[in-house]
């Protein structure tokens, strides 16, 4: 079973405010919207990471589709949008 651990952290007071307010809006601790924010950014961080190295294996294979066919495509997504 995963044990929760403490961090302990100095952050400037104008955002210790501005969490406060947003923790009152929601309805939750501070300390709440901290740890689902910090969830959130790992998620992020981590699916960022691995589309990096996805990239780069595509690169290292040749996978790649030259700038002009991507502009064409651009241009075609845009102009259907139009």
């Amino acid at each position: 079973m995963a044990q929760d651990i403490a961090l302990d952290i100095p952050i400037p007071a104008k955002l210790d405010e501005r969490l406060a307010r947003l923790a009152a809006a929601h309805g939750k601790s501070k300390s709440r919207l901290v740890r689902e924010a910090l969830a959130a950014f790992v998620v992020r961080e981590e699916a960022f990471a691995a589309s990096v190295a996805e990239g780069l294996a595509a690169v290292d294979a040749g996978d790649l589709i030259d700038h002009e066919q991507v502009m064409r495509e651009v241009e075609e997504l845009l102009s259907n949008k139009r």
